[in-house]
């Protein structure tokens, strides 16, 4: 079972990789007013003849989700096995829109924010991750080299060679030595810890780590989400409550709990509108923007479509400036590291051979050996 659903997921990975220009597709279905079973039988017939394997067998499922007759009509139905979970709270607000069409239109545009974030994260990353191997082996290599003259030094000499900054490079090259591949491996480890915990880490701790870089921009990219979401389900008629319940049901365990936070500020205070979203979900910069544009608009949905849409473009050049930033911080820790250790493997080993002149080991000898003799 597990292999199969493995088969299944790579299968789509590719239809998974396009799904914007499918709900561009598919709003088009809507504002033609052609019937479903046509539209997914007519796309089945064109990837076919186009060779798209991917979208060939997303459609064939969700032609037989169709014609099993259980929510036939729901589009979050239709593609709940083809498309990924973070897709979900929105598609639930698709099916209470009014205008289903353009409702999909502004889901493809959530999508292709969420892609470009992830391509420009990805982008910043290749050049740390190909530069983290080079680096490591190369401070290795010059950590021996240092090591190496340290082990050949005499014992009386050893206090005049690691003077100022070779002392520190003896450092380094000693905790390199020692931790190197357990700091490289401890760093990736984080990495892998940080984008799990995204969706999933809840709780008062949660709240202060959402003010730090990378869960921020988290935050801001969900709120946007959440916030198209809404103002689709506003304007067909139900209340915010109601539609903070529904998308409750759908979201990832994060949004789940902040969604509850917020439910809770309303219970306690119904027209405290933006104060509720206050209490987590918005970040101040947002938060600022959405009592701006509360001020000139006439609903609260008016509001609402702002903070989804236009902001997303801020959200993502905050993405762009982040990730150069890290970039940065992160080659310049271990090229800087590199370098250091380089210029100490010229350094040191030209101390050194200063040291073992013979008239100068005498003077060290002579200094060390009364340094003993001291009672």
């Amino acid at each position: 079972m597990m292999l199969q659903r493995l088969f299944h997921v790579v299968l789509l990975h590719d239809f998974r990789a396009h799904r914007a220009e499918f709900y561009r597709d598919l709003a088009e279905m809507f504002r033609r007013n052609e019937a479903l079973i046509g539209f997914l039988e007519g796309e089945i017939a064109n990837s076919q003849l186009s060779s798209a394997l991917s979208r060939r067998r997303a459609l064939r499922v969700m032609l037989r989700t169709h014609l099993a007759g259980e929510n036939a009509s729901a589009v979050s139905h239709l593609l709940g096995e083809v498309v990924p979970k973070s897709d979900s709270m929105m598609l639930m607000a698709v099916d209470r829109a009014e205008d289903k069409g353009q409702a999909l239109l502004a889901l493809a545009d959530a999508v292709d924010r969420q892609q470009a974030m992830v391509r420009v994260v990805a982008t910043a990353s290749v050049v740390p991750l190909i530069t983290l191997p080079i680096c490591y082996a190369l401070v290795g290599v010059l950590a021996r080299v240092v090591l190496a003259v340290d082990q050949s030094t005499p014992e009386f000499a050893r206090e005049a060679l690691w003077e100022g900054t070779n002392g520190w490079a003896r450092l380094l090259a000693v905790f390199a030595d020692a931790h190197g591949g357990a700091l490289c491996l401890a760093f990736l480890a984080a990495i892998v810890a940080v984008a799990a915990s995204l969706p999933r880490w809840r709780g008062r701790w949660r709240c202060h780590a959402d003010t730090w870089p990378v869960f921020s921009l988290y935050r801001d990219f969900q709120a946007g989400m959440l916030f198209s979401s809404l103002a689709m389900m506003l304007r067909s008629g139900q209340t915010l409550s109601a539609s903070l319940e529904h998308l409750a049901l759908r979201a990832s365990p994060w949004m789940r709990w902040q969604l509850g936070r917020v439910l809770s500020a309303l219970d306690e205070q119904p027209t405290a509108v933006l104060d509720a979203f206050r209490r987590g979900l918005l970040s101040r910069s947002l938060l600022a923007r959405a009592m701006t544009l509360n001020r000139s608009s006439s609903t609260f949905s008016e509001v609402l479509v702002q903070l989804g849409t236009r902001e997303g473009e801020r959200v993502l050049d905050r993405v762009k400036v982040t990730a150069r930033i890290a970039n940065v911080a992160v080659l310049g820790v271990l090229v800087g590291a590199a370098v250091f250790l380089g210029v100490a493997s010229i350094t040191v080993p030209g101390r050194f051979a200063a040291l073992m002149e013979p008239s100068m080991l005498m003077i060290l000898k002579a200094r060390y050996d009364a340094s003993r003799a001291i009672p």
